[in-house]
């Protein structure tokens, strides 16, 4: 066989050589995905175990000896999410809560985790889902792409979403140095008045008033606002009926009351451009005066 530098053979042989030696072996993103969430578990001293072999990784940081928990109904659940890197975080336990039927729970990955690892109401269990397995290189929304994320998601007990919300409640008032509030009754609305009020009629369900009012969440965000408001009392949520009655026109209350007195275990999803949701089972702390009541 002819190899001198002219043979078509060397030639060939020699393009085969080269782009042997240039051939590169790169990781598959599933490789990097794992190296970063082993690098991220090491570095901050993580205990956690890998979940078969779909690449997440999960520790049960709270056992429970609630209720066995059933995927097939609403779970009332806080969470919260954050990139590896440090780059896109979610921590606002007000807003960050789930209550639809678990089988909407996303990621998929996810959501199939927490089924296989908790069983008990009242568990928390710490996820990380490599980038493949939730947003892909794309991201959503605010999640940048490539991005390996970590939950900490915390399963209530339903029996038990009343204790947890006036806890959330007191602490609230505490946080904010709100004085003077009191419990009506056994509702778990906390309240205060401000002005009683100096006009004679009685506000009743079927009473119309004029209104200013502010609407909050719990981690301050202004929901709603509104001045020289109309409505008829019965059409508001219970919180209203309950408390307003308590003052007359010209009166100013202020009142936090739990979700089931407000829009309940699934909140309430905002209606416009700019309008903030209601978050599932969350408190609400409004501030309203009337200016106005007619029969």
């Amino acid at each position: 066989m002819n190899l001198n530098k002219k043979s078509p053979y060397f030639i060939v042989l020699l393009f085969i050589v080269l782009t042997a030696a240039c051939t590169k072996e790169y990781a598959t993103i599933t490789e990097e995905d794992d190296q970063q969430i082993q690098a991220y578990i090491s570095t901050n001293g993580l205990v956690m175990q890998k979940n078969d072999t779909t690449g997440v990784y999960y520790s049960v940081t709270q056992e429970s000896k609630g209720p066995d928990l059933d995927y097939t109904k609403q779970i009332p659940l806080i969470y919260t999410v954050k990139s590896l890197d440090g780059s896109y975080t979610s921590q606002d336990t007000f807003v960050n809560h789930y209550a639809s039927f678990f089988g909407y729970f996303a990621p998929e990955v996810l959501k199939k985790t927490i089924m296989a690892k908790l069983n008990k109401e009242g568990g928390t269990i710490r996820v990380i889902v490599p980038s493949n397995l939730a947003y892909g290189r794309n991201g959503s929304g605010p999640i940048p792409g490539n991005a390996c994320l970590e939950y900490t998601v915390k399963v209530l007990e339903r029996s038990k979403l009343k204790q947890y919300e006036e806890s959330v409640i007191r602490t609230y008032l505490s946080a904010n140095s709100l004085t003077g509030f009191a419990e009506y009754d056994t509702t778990g609305i906390y309240y205060k008045i401000s002005e009683a009020g100096t006009g004679t009629t009685t506000i009743g369900l079927n009473s119309t008033i004029i209104f200013n009012y502010t609407g909050r969440l719990l981690n301050s965000t202004v929901f709603e606002t509104n001045d020289a408001a109309t409505a008829v009392l019965g059409a508001y949520i219970p919180s209203w009926q309950t408390m307003i009655p308590l003052i007359k026109e010209g009166g100013s209350i202020r009142f936090i009351a739990p979700s089931s007195y407000s829009y309940g275990i699934t909140g309430s999803a905002a209606t416009s451009v700019g309008q903030v949701s209601i978050p599932p089972f969350a408190p609400l702390d409004f501030d309203v005066k009337v200016t106005t009541v007619s029969q």
